[in-house]
């Protein structure tokens, strides 16, 4: 079994909510501001709220391989909450929250919840499993000042906290 992966993101931007929510809720957008982000093709609408749309996404690990996975959004709380879940490379879901923070201020967190699909990947988790965290969040670092640039607004905190937890025997590693 592969182990699960819990890293969660936290960024400090200054900016208005309804920006923050529009750049979230475009995925397909998202390469022209997220470094490691190769591409993303829309495989299904959703609703009006959006929950059903599909998105492929190709990821560079900056470590010589890409990941591919598509994300279906399953809820949505319009300007705080997105969550979709992952199939493909790997498999888990993804939940995007905005909260207020200082005067101008939104918190934004992102908890990503995985397990390795990838046959080639399981099989080295538990040799690499600290790079791979490692590249995440060089990942969403990327993503965080992207993100910034793209707002035009100032990204002033990011935080990162992760858990390795092997769901078989319930061990966890911090």
């Amino acid at each position: 079994m592969s182990p699960r992966l819990v890293m969660i993101s936290r960024w400090r931007l200054e900016t208005a909510r309804d920006s923050l929510w529009e750049l979230l809720t475009n995925p397909t957008e998202w390469p022209g501001w997220w470094p490691h982000l190769h591409s993303v093709s829309r495989l299904a609408g959703g609703d009006a709220e959006g929950i059903g749309a599909r998105h492929a996404f190709v990821w560079r690990s900056g470590l010589g391989y890409h990941l591919r996975f598509a994300m279906t959004t399953t809820r949505t709380v319009h300007g705080r909450e997105l969550e979709a879940t992952a199939n493909g490379d790997l498999h888990g879901s993804g939940l995007w929250i905005i909260e207020d923070d200082a005067p101008g201020a939104l918190r934004l967190t992102y908890r990503w919840d995985v397990e390795l699909s990838k046959p080639w990947l399981r099989r080295l988790a538990p040799l690499l499993q600290r790079m791979f965290v490692w590249r995440h969040f060089v990942v969403m670092a990327g993503g965080a000042r992207g993100m910034a640039g793209r707002l035009g607004c100032r990204l002033s905190q990011v935080e990162e906290w992760w858990t390795i937890s092997r769901l078989a025997d319930g061990l966890e590693a911090t």
